[in-house]
């Protein structure tokens, strides 16, 4: 009432703020929208030696696994770490364990020629994802550790990816451990590059989703305030 001019600069004022947060949006909006384009077109590439695998009676989400650690015959009677990553791009990597005797691990420790390592956190087995049974005279484990549990394995691992590393099984009643071999390191690696991409790609999705409710939002602000 004692000052109607300011009342108008302020309506003045927002509506100029909410034009720049507008301009901002959309400049988002364009710039996700580009980069997604570039992320899903080398999807193909990345994902060509992967399959898509989704028990729907267990689980709310598929994943993709390299062919080379999907085919029984490759992988049967043997010690071994194998990657998967799920739609979202969060990775796992499940320890495969196989021998005439017992161990009941649930960490692994990649260690380099020099002595240098990295260990895992410790995964506890639940009889569901992380359980171990016994075949006649052979013993299998399996424990699976998600982004949290690897505590940065994946990254040294790519550190040392020239280098013969070695695999060990920390246990409960013995330690076991094996070469990590060069085919399984580069399928790991494979899946680090496919687990980028789909990370990447539901990001942008995300951002590029918000970028636009917000540009709604602005634009009905910017409407109700020019009617006013």
């Amino acid at each position: 009432i004692l000052y109607p001019d300011d009342y108008q600069k302020i309506k003045k004022g927002k509506k100029v703020s909410y034009e720049i947060e507008l301009a901002e949006q959309k400049r988002n909006r364009s710039y996700c929208d580009s980069v997604l384009k570039v992320r899903q077109a080398s999807f193909p590439e990345k994902q060509k030696n992967f399959s898509f695998q989704h028990n729907t009676a267990i689980e709310s989400v598929g994943y993709y696994i390299h062919n080379g650690h999907i085919y029984h015959g490759n992988n049967t009677q043997r010690s071994y770490l194998q990657f998967k990553t799920d739609s979202y791009g969060r990775y796992y990597l499940t320890s495969y364990y196989c021998n005439t005797y017992p161990i009941e691990h649930s960490k692994i420790r990649l260690q380099a020629p020099d002595g240098t390592y990295c260990e895992s956190l410790d995964v506890p087995s639940d009889g569901a994802l992380n359980y171990h049974f016994k075949d006649g005279t052979l013993y299998y484990e399996m424990v699976r550790f998600n982004q949290q549990k690897l505590n940065q394995l994946i990254e040294f691992a790519h550190m040392h990816r020239d280098k013969e590393l070695k695999v060990v099984l920390v246990g409960k009643k013995r330690n076991h451990s094996y070469a990590l071999r060069k085919k399984d390191l580069d399928i790991i690696m494979d899946g680090m590059e496919l687990s980028f991409v789909l990370s990447d790609i539901n990001r942008l999705l995300e951002e590029s989703r918000l970028a636009q409710a917000k540009i709604q939002y602005l634009k009905q602000k910017i409407e109700k305030d020019s009617i006013q």
